[in-house]
């Protein structure tokens, strides 16, 4: 990011701050929890489903809500947990990396073939 693009990023940030609690807070729970819920309904579909959009309500949220901060230290500590396995046992997490995408596709196909071919 530029600098000028940073201070911008900034400003902006200090111009949010000096809104009113009252509307700030609502606003941010409406958007996060727009996302939060757009990630239970797609969770179930094929491929990363709702965890990108539920990190992103999570993060949302965490600017102004003291629960969603525990909730993104918790996650952020299970995400650092996995990487640290990850990179201990590459060759088993290659694995089951592999095992999992099989599965995967594997439900893709069955999903598709039932939705289209029956």
């Amino acid at each position: 990011m530029s600098q000028s693009n940073e201070s911008q990023w900034r400003a902006l940030r200090r111009q949010w701050r000096t809104v009113p609690d009252l509307i700030r807070k609502p606003v941010i729970f409406i958007v996060g929890m727009f996302f939060l819920l757009a990630a239970a309904l797609t969770g179930w579909l094929p491929g990363p489903g709702g965890i990108p959009l539920f990190l992103v309500g999570i993060a949302i949220l965490s600017t102004e809500f003291r629960w969603a901060k525990t909730v993104r230290d918790i996650v952020m500590q299970i995400v650092d947990y996995c990487i640290a396995w990850y990179r201990q046992n590459r060759t088993l997490g290659i694995i089951l990396l592999t095992i999992g995408a099989v599965i995967g596709a594997t439900m893709l196909a069955f999903t598709i073939r039932q939705v289209f071919f029956n």
